[in-house]
């Protein structure tokens, strides 16, 4: 793709021009006279400049929109190319959470494997911020994952709820508050353990933050010990080894035990929420289809 193109992506994910030319390697000013070329060769203006930054004009909107879709086909095509090199005429791009994975994920996709002895399979884990920017970026096809409150009306994507899910709070079988047999005290007064939680990167995702904030307020966060990991294996030596307390999807419940990980009793209603699959608003290639269908009736 046109190397202006992915300049003015970055402006547009940074919202600030030094910050992109940072992560680009290129110097502010010859960052700047590169979208002003953009901007003639257009006759039109894409950015506004602020005291703090840059923001989009109707154009830039516009432009980002059909930019972020040229470079979706883009890199298919370039995957596409490598599969036939490869002479692989299917390939699965799918991404999960490691809790789904374990959940339902891993014997619905054994159980497709042996159907389809042929097909290739890219899996991808993480947090499902992470993993809608591969999407919206093309480089996977589908990820199952919480639904997103607040989600930018410009990733273009659809939802398809699976489950509902019910959030838990995990501690290891010695933990105070079960030796205490208070286990329904302050857990305020314990670190909060989160597995792969958002990252700043991908904050551009979210056009209302709002849902984002409660959540933060509900667990606290400004207010005590954290420790943030982008492992759950990790995150359960963690436990094991701490006071911390883990907020985690109740369906692990029987994973965790073997690991002498336990649910704290709880009298209060648990947090809920929407576990589905996300792609793109575009038609499915046929066996990215069956693949989808096979994860909605997998639970």
């Amino acid at each position: 793709m046109d190397k202006h193109y992915r300049q003015f992506l970055a402006i547009a994910e940074h919202g600030n021009i030094s910050s992109a030319a940072e992560q680009l390697n290129l110097s502010q000013p010859t960052l700047t006279n590169n979208m002003k070329k953009l901007e003639k060769s257009l006759d039109v203006t894409l950015f506004t400049r602020r005291s703090k930054g840059v923001e989009l004009t109707e154009y830039g909107r516009l432009f980002q929109e059909q930019v972020q879709e040229l470079n979706r086909r883009h890199d298919t095509m370039l995957d596409k190319l490598a599969d036939l090199k490869a002479r692989k005429t299917e390939k699965i791009k799918m991404g999960t959470g490691d809790a789904w994975w374990e959940v339902f994920v891993k014997s619905a996709l054994q159980s497709y494997c042996k159907q389809h002895p042929g097909i290739s399979i890219q899996l991808e884990f993480g947090n499902h911020l992470k993993l809608m920017d591969m999407l919206i970026h093309g480089h996977i096809d589908l990820f199952i994952g919480h639904e997103i409150h607040g989600l930018s009306r410009r990733c273009n994507v659809l939802f398809t709820p699976i489950l509902q899910d019910q959030e838990a709070l995990f501690v290891h079988r010695s933990h105070p508050l079960l030796i205490s047999g208070h286990a329904d005290g302050d857990t305020d007064l314990y670190p909060l353990l989160q597995v792969t939680p958002d990252q700043d990167s991908y904050q551009h995702l979210i056009e209302n933050p709002q849902p984002k904030q409660q959540e933060q307020e509900r667990k606290k966060l400004g207010e005590r010990i954290s420790y943030e990991i982008n492992s759950l294996s990790a995150s359960l030596d963690l436990l094991t080894s701490s006071k911390a307390i883990m907020p985690y999807t109740k369906s692990m419940a029987d994973y965790f035990e073997q690991f002498d990980i336990v649910p704290l009793p709880s009298t209060s209603s648990p947090q809920t929420g929407i576990v589905g699959i996300y792609h793109l608003n575009d038609p499915l290639a046929v066996h990215v289809t069956d693949i989808k269908n096979v994860l909605s009736r997998s639970w």
